[in-house]
């Protein structure tokens, strides 16, 4: 009888604890929970791998969602040395802490605030456009496989996960944030998540990373374009005296600093002789300047080839140049500087080319890139244009290239400014520089 009764009770104690650790999640998520009886956010971490999350805390419980790589995890609580147990947009679920990487504890963090920015030290700027109505205001694509989040914060809850290469339309771009939409679905995406940004409504706004410079300048002597970072030479040959590049203000410094390639660079004051300042276009008079690019290619090579690049550029920068368009005028690059040919008058140069090293009319793809990223600064439409490849071309920032030579490879744009405009190009030794002029 003693031996019976020693086994129930052995028997009850076994099932009681059984039954408290099958309520404990339930038991922390309420110790977890603030004044108001919701749940708090007890860590802060980083998704290390793609992250299956299960129903229960063991690799043997059925999958329920899973966290991409790199994406925020929100720890409710910490279950054992193996297993959190975290915050999802439709739910909770655990996953193995071992995943979770740059755990930080927070306090006071409820999981409503994963939807109010100002309270999260995410780092970004904050958006504070009007979201009452998407309308098309960009295309763009995703750089690398990317999220889109609930709100502007990338502690928000994630909507959706967008695969790399994937075309978004962005409504409004504020902060750091764009409003964006993927297959019908809206939401948050970090705008330097996107590139090979072009606009649908060419009024929507800057586009994000574009350079928007606010002079040009002309050289009065034989000058260096230095490195911001160590002050070193960026070109192999100086600028010859007259050369005209885009700059952005004079620094503290006396420095004029200047997009080179894809960094920044600078020459001093003392080589200028004189500067132009570029106007808005809303407030251009007749003869103003309302946008101006300059990119730098290689002098001094002394081999055919490249001596063929550059003599390229400058016969296709001479057929440009003078062109007026009207607005709601088209243009189309091919038709003004094309056929790429000896006939024509092309020399045979490098090109980026699948198929071949060289052929008529390499160096066009920059006086066509110079010249596309000159027309953006402004309200200008570009209707069709073709990067050279995902990674783009070495002197503009990646997304910003426009290739051209013949068929679909081509750059076609719309003046919808109110007033017609002129281009023409300065070249120098080294310095391709685009100016937009109001007529």
């Amino acid at each position: 009888m003693k031996y019976q009764t020693n086994f129930w009770m052995k028997r009850l104690a076994t099932l009681l604890l059984a039954a408290l650790l099958a309520f404990s999640p339930l038991m922390a998520l309420a110790e977890a929970a603030d004044d108001s009886g919701e749940a708090s956010i007890a860590y802060i971490g980083k998704a290390s791998v793609a992250l299956k999350v299960r129903v229960e805390p063991n690799k043997d419980a059925r999958g329920m969602n899973s966290v991409p790589k790199n994406a925020t995890v929100y720890v409710l609580e910490l279950v054992n040395d193996d297993w959190a147990k975290i915050k999802l947009d439709n739910g909770e679920g655990y996953v193995m802490t071992k995943y979770i990487e740059n755990m930080q504890e927070v306090t006071g963090l409820s999981v409503s605030d994963l939807m109010e920015p100002e309270k999260l030290p995410d780092g970004s700027k904050p958006f504070e456009a009007d979201v009452s109505e998407f309308k098309e205001g960009y295309k763009a694509q995703t750089l690398n496989p990317s999220c889109i989040y609930e709100a502007p914060n990338t502690n928000s809850g994630r909507v959706v996960y967008v695969p790399a290469a994937t075309w978004l339309t962005i409504s409004t771009v504020s902060g750091d944030w764009s409003w964006v939409s993927y297959k019908g679905t809206q939401g948050y995406m970090l705008s330097s998540s996107l590139y090979m940004w072009d606009r649908l409504d060419p009024y929507a706004g800057e586009i994000p990373g574009l350079a928007i410079m606010p002079k040009v300048i002309f050289l009065n002597r034989t000058c260096e374009v230095y490195s911001l970072e160590d002050n070193t030479p960026l070109k192999d040959y100086p600028l010859p005296p007259g050369s005209c590049i885009a700059v952005f203000e004079k620094d503290a410094l006396g420095r004029y600093q200047t997009p080179y390639h894809r960094t920044t660079g600078y020459v001093n004051g003392d080589c200028v002789a004189y500067e132009m300042d570029v106007v808005p276009w809303e407030e251009a008079q007749p003869g103003d300047l309302i946008a101006a690019m300059t990119t730098y290619y290689a002098v001094g090579v002394t081999t055919l080839q490249y001596q063929g690049r550059n003599w390229n550029i400058n016969l296709a920068t001479h057929m440009i140049n003078g062109t007026v368009l009207q607005p709601g005028q088209t243009y189309d690059m091919n038709k003004t500087i094309g056929p790429y040919r000896k006939s024509t008058g092309y020399h045979e140069a490098p090109i980026m080319s699948q198929d071949a090293l060289t052929g008529y009319g390499g160096g066009t793809c920059q006086v066509n890139t110079t010249f596309y990223m000159t027309n953006i600064q402004l309200p200008i439409l570009v209707t069709h244009r073709k990067v050279h490849a995902d990674v783009g071309i070495y002197y503009v920032p990646r997304g910003f290239d426009a290739a051209v030579g013949g068929g679909d490879i081509n750059l076609q744009l719309t003046n919808t400014l109110p007033y017609a405009i002129r281009y023409h190009f300065f070249m120098t030794d080294g310095a391709l520089t685009c100016c937009i002029f109001r007529v």
